[in-house]
């Protein structure tokens, strides 16, 4: 889910571009705990995304990886552009084998309405909704727009998006790639990547870069809430250590790459 959060997060930031670098400050809760000062960066190379609970996201975007930071346990690991294309590999490799194409000819014997009802559920799970509700408010001295997004039945994100700031064009060029690697791999999923493949339409409703953030997901019945607001903004170089992983962080085993392993054996 933090995977997907952040690159959700990403998608929204294609509205605007032609900029300086920039750096955002934010005021960030998770599941109500104590309010924790976040600090984000955006340049034309890189990108870090701060996260409520205290765990960040770097965006390499000349190579196209991405590392995960986990503050809490003090270890860090790096997901590749390799990493996402043998994923999408896998996954196409199991949605061609014989038991799956099996399922899918007793899928095609059911009854129309049954079928179709098995496939609104199935591609029902990633579908994205994004819906603008008509007010806004000013946070830090910039105007923005409120959003509500939804994914399936698991996450509701409101946001509070401004296209009174822009960043490096160069930021969105590059991180597309990562963006179509992820939508190759999702492709893959069957009657599940329908939902997917709505979601560059849908995203495309947001204009701006969020100011504000609750995100609320449920997932087997476990609820967790998620906020963020930015209380300052500046403009001017990034320092080339923003983009360096915390000194005394071990590193460990990508998720992608842990699921890889446990899948060919």
């Amino acid at each position: 889910m933090r995977i997907a959060n952040a690159l959700l997060a990403m998608f929204v930031l294609v509205a605007v571009a032609n900029a300086e670098d920039l750096t955002m400050v934010s005021k960030a809760t998770h599941d109500g705990g104590a309010p924790a000062t976040t600090t984000s960066y955006f340049s034309s190379d890189h990108i870090r995304m701060a996260q409520a609970d205290g765990n960040d996201v770097i965006f390499d975007l000349r190579s196209g990886d991405m590392t995960l930071l986990d503050a809490k346990k003090k270890t860090y690991s790096v997901i590749t552009r390799k990493d996402f294309e043998e994923m999408a590999a896998m996954i196409n490799e199991r949605m061609n084998s014989p038991e799956v194409k099996q399922a899918q000819e007793q899928m095609k014997n059911l009854p129309p309405e049954q079928r179709k009802r098995m496939e609104e559920m199935m591609g029902g799970m990633f579908a994205v909704h994004v819906t603008k509700e008509g007010t806004g408010r000013t946070i830090a001295g910039y105007h923005c727009d409120n959003y509500t997004m939804t994914i399936g039945q698991f996450s509701t994100t409101e946001q509070c998006l401004t296209t009174e700031l822009k960043f490096p064009e160069a930021t969105w060029r590059q991180f597309k790639n990562t963006l179509d690697s992820m939508q190759s791999m999702m492709r893959a999923m069957g009657p599940m990547a329908k939902g997917m493949e709505s979601m560059t339409e849908e995203m495309q409703k947001m204009k701006g870069i969020p100011l504000a953030s609750t995100t609320t997901t449920s997932i087997m019945g476990r609820k967790s809430v998620s906020t963020t607001e930015v209380t300052s903004i500046s403009h001017g170089p990034i320092p080339a250590s923003a983009w360096d992983v915390p000194a005394g962080y071990a590193k460990v085993e990508s998720p992608m790459k842990q699921a890889l392993r446990k899948q060919s054996r």
